[in-house]
């Protein structure tokens, strides 16, 4: 099965209907009216910042530093948004029930007059004003959460660096490494705007170079000569032999590789949401490289499922010869850990 796989892990199942947009379409002399609510079934889910378990030496690290203020003062504000984020959501709520209720009006009347139809109108903008804030919000909180990450991650890499050893046990990396995947942040561009390289399933760009601390996939040769797929953090990437130095992520593996460019993928940088930017997904029936649950290896899967929404992830098939049809039951993976198929050489 290769490292650290178990074929026992089962699949959660999900099932979540997509929010609907209401729709008007008629005239003033022969009105044809068909309108779906905009329903909003359960409220905004409440955040809760919590950061991947720390060793003991970062915690130290953190209270020593004058940047664990500012991690408070981020969290402080990423929950401010928060709580108004909720409060404009309410609010634009009774709105949405009022402009439905006067549209449900004019479809059992089956007359739309110019007054009615100026009145909904007007609602119609003030709800796309009022959607417009809605993003507007989670954007800068999102912002926030991107400042946040990138603090404890600052802060971790001091500890790192200033000779404490992070020792994480194997429960409390698995938990980083799902938090990290959770918190990936999600791409919300413009009208009409593409997503980005490194987006979901869109490719990097072909000279594009992982930063320092960057988690990517990397090929790395095995003490009996195989083969295999990792997760790794890079350390440095040296332009005049194009090789990387990484360090496996795996604490009971830890190791020091020097890699070609061609042995090592990043990872993708934003989640893309599948309402908005299906494109950003690999299709159903794709071929691609998955980290297998609560292991920190990549192996071949087939895609089975799409996510529906931003926090859903992709259910997958990992190749198996294990099991009678060659594929392994299907398993939940994040957009985080799931990236393109690459074919390697043996050559190093």
């Amino acid at each position: 099965m290769g490292k650290g796989k178990d074929k026992n892990l089962g699949s959660p199942k999900r099932s979540v209907d997509s929010p609907k947009s209401p729709k008007m379409r008629g005239s003033d002399s022969s009105p044809s009216f068909k309108r779906e609510q905009l329903l909003r079934t359960e409220p905004f889910p409440p955040i809760s910042v919590t950061p991947y378990p720390l060793s003991t030496s970062t915690e130290m690290a953190m209270a020593m530093s004058s940047e664990a203020q500012a991690l408070q003062d981020r969290v402080k504000v990423l929950s401010d948004l928060v709580r108004e984020l909720q409060k404009a959501r309410d609010e634009n709520v009774s709105h949405m029930n009022t402009m439905n209720s006067f549209s449900d009006k004019i479809i059992s009347e089956e007359k739309l007059t110019i007054q009615n139809r100026g009145k909904l109108k007007v609602m119609y903008e003030k709800a796309v004003g009022d959607a417009e804030k809605e993003v507007g919000l989670m954007k800068k909180a999102l912002h926030t959460v991107y400042q946040i990450r990138s603090i404890r991650h600052d802060l971790r890499i001091q500890a790192k660096n200033s000779g404490n050893k992070e020792t994480i046990r194997r429960g409390a990396l698995m938990k980083m490494l799902l938090n990290c995947a959770q918190t990936l942040p999600l791409w919300i561009g413009n009208s009409m705007e593409k997503p980005p390289p490194l987006c979901g399933a869109i490719p990097p760009e072909q000279n594009y170079v992982a930063k320092v601390n960057d988690m990517v996939a990397c090929l790395v040769r095995g003490s009996e000569g195989e083969d295999n797929w990792i997760l790794a953090e890079v350390v440095s990437y040296n332009t005049s032999t194009n090789k990387y130095e990484v360090d496996d992520i795996d604490e009971e593996q830890k190791e020091r590789h020097t890699l070609s460019r061609r042995r090592v993928y990043p990872l993708p940088l934003m989640r893309a949401n599948p309402e908005v930017n299906p494109e950003a997904l690999y299709p159903k029936g794709s071929i691609v490289m998955a980290l297998y649950p609560q292991t920190t290896c990549f192996y071949k899967a087939v895609i089975n499922r799409l996510p529906t929404l931003a926090t859903e992830e992709y259910e997958v098939l990992f190749e198996d010869p294990s099991y009678a049809d060659g594929y392994s039951p299907p398993l939940m993976v994040a957009q985080r850990y799931v990236i393109q198929i690459k074919e390697v050489s043996k050559k190093k």
